[in-house]
């Protein structure tokens, strides 16, 4: 610390789970760092006194994304898993749920929503080991996810 701000490399904490580790200055994310999401992915960049000049950002999976190209994951025409892409179709019968392999358990009337599971009769998101996580943001969510995401059985 400096005159009572965050000043070299260091690492920061928000409320969220999400965690800073690199470079500050003036209490201000600047130089090199790297911003982890928990279970979802990391941005590994460059700040220029608290704004990101570059950077680049990977999905749990491994998947790059990069907005500059035309992305062809998992749309319309190619719905595999990134993990089928590196690794390829499994052996028929070998059903594939999600990107994990084999899917994480989830209770009967519950539905997957990657990150953990959605009971729609509590109304609560709940991590893959029973912990409640938080509520749905929009009815919106819950529409979308009854309609298309794994339901336990």
């Amino acid at each position: 610390y400096v005159n009572g701000r965050i000043e070299g490399k260091g690492n920061f904490l928000f409320p969220s789970g999400t965690s800073y580790i690199g470079q500050f200055k003036d209490g201000e994310f600047h130089g090199e760092g790297m911003l982890i999401f928990p279970d979802c992915g990391k941005f590994t960049g460059t700040w220029e006194h608290g704004v990101v000049v570059k950077g680049e950002y990977a999905f749990k999976d491994g998947l790059p994304y990069d907005e500059r190209e035309e992305w062809d994951y998992c749309n319309g025409v190619d719905r595999r898993f990134f993990s089928e892409r590196v690794d390829g179709l499994r052996p028929a019968g070998d059903e594939q749920l999600t990107n994990e392999h084999p899917a994480q358990p989830i209770p009967p009337g519950t539905f997957d929503i990657g990150r953990g599971y959605y009971d729609p009769n509590s109304k609560y998101v709940h991590a893959y080991d029973g912990v409640v996580i938080g509520t749905l943001l929009e009815d919106e969510d819950e529409e979308w996810i009854t309609s298309k995401c794994r339901r336990g059985k």
